[in-house]
């Protein structure tokens, strides 16, 4: 009887798992669907279409702007300033004149030298004379060949004397004249360097007068850039002051030997001023075009990567991001590159780093679908 039990109580254990497996399979969830793929959506500001443009290389000038003439007019004889006739600012005509010095110390060393002028001559009549005298007595043997050669010496130190004399007094008339100062050239006063009643030295600075008409700009170049430059290229300028207006200008001189502690050489470029509207001192930047390629396919330097030694972009065709290895040219100061193989034109690429993007992910551009990306 107890093995009975025994047996009914197994069967029972048997039937009730087999019951539970059978509601278990009957209860089982379904298989969950296949992810779906990620889509990138792309504003239309981040997408750009690559197209045929033209390229202009370009570098930049900076410097300062000065006279390409400037002259300062120093005192040629010493004495005091007794007037100066000109002030900063205005504008003088060649041979105008700029200061006056008091000419009482020059017009007494030109009386003196006419004085020795005239001891001179007199000197050289006595000993004309003289030798006149003794030649004849030497014709009648009344003295020596020796004693008539002492006396065409003496007559030959007067004629020297008197040619000395002359000189000196050709140049005390000239210093005479060299008290009055003139502008060499029409220009404009840049500086008085004393007043009225100085006194002043030799070679002493009084005036200083700059021509505006041409200035010059004188720029630090890297000397790996300097073979693609020539004198007479043309340079265009934006001047402090004047906002975006731009001057013209040229290349006129390049210095043959690098500045010293540098690896830079001086380029000098002349802009013509005929109005006077630009003045010395004032702060330039310019650029002078180096090259320019027709036709060049041009892209965001933004949109260039580099990864494991390669450069590519991401373009975006038949709906998906697709990674194309690119060769690159030129840039410009734009900020466009040339691109030389890997795109044609047309293609539409991603302008700028959006982060992490895989090759093959799917793409979408956001918004309705444009004619045409606005271009950089």
């Amino acid at each position: 009887m107890s093995r009975q039990r025994t047996i009914a109580l197994a069967a029972l254990v048997v039937a009730a798992i087999a019951a539970g497996g059978f509601a278990a399979l009957r209860g089982k969830a379904p298989a969950p669907a296949p992810a779906a793929q990620p889509v990138v959506e792309f504003a239309q500001r981040d997408l750009y279409i690559v197209e045929p443009r033209t390229l202009e290389r370009t570098l930049p000038l900076t410097g300062t702007l000065s006279p390409l003439t400037e002259v300062t007019v120093k005192a040629k004889v010493a004495g005091e300033l007794v007037e100066v006739a000109v002030r900063e600012g205005e504008s003088v005509k060649q041979g105008q004149m700029l200061a006056r010095i008091d000419p009482t110390e020059v017009r007494a060393r030109v009386a003196a030298r006419e004085a020795d002028v005239a001891a001179a001559r007199a000197q050289l009549v006595w000993a004309e004379k003289n030798r006149s005298t003794q030649k004849a007595l030497l014709d009648r043997t009344f003295i020596s060949q020796n004693a008539f050669d002492n006396i065409q010496s003496s007559y030959d130190v007067a004629v020297a004397r008197l040619r000395s004399a002359e000189a000196e007094l050709v140049v005390a008339r000239k210093s005479l004249g060299d008290s009055v100062l003139l502008a060499p050239f029409p220009g404009v006063v840049a500086q008085r360097h004393v007043q009225a009643g100085e006194r002043v030295a030799l070679d002493a600075k009084v005036i200083t007068v700059v021509n505006l008409s041409r200035l010059e700009l004188e720029a630090a170049v890297p000397a790996v850039e300097i073979s693609r430059l020539r004198v007479g290229q043309q340079v265009e300028f934006r001047i402090d002051g004047f906002g975006e207006r731009a001057f013209g200008g040229r290349i006129e001189r390049i210095n043959p030997a690098t500045v010293s502690g540098s690896r830079s050489i001086s380029v000098y470029a002349v802009i013509d001023n005929p109005q006077g509207e630009l003045r010395g001192g004032l702060f330039a930047q310019g650029t002078v075009s180096l090259e320019r390629i027709e036709g060049a396919l041009l892209v965001p330097a933004s949109a260039v990567r580099e990864e494991i030694g390669q450069t590519f972009v991401y373009a975006i065709a038949e709906g998906l991001v697709k990674r194309r290895n690119v060769a690159l040219g030129a840039a410009d100061a734009g900020g466009s590159v040339q691109v030389l193989q890997g795109l044609v034109p047309g293609e539409r690429i991603v302008r700028v780093n959006l982060g992490a993007l895989r090759d093959g992910v799917s793409a979408r551009l956001a918004g309705p679908q444009p004619a045409e990306t606005a271009r950089q």
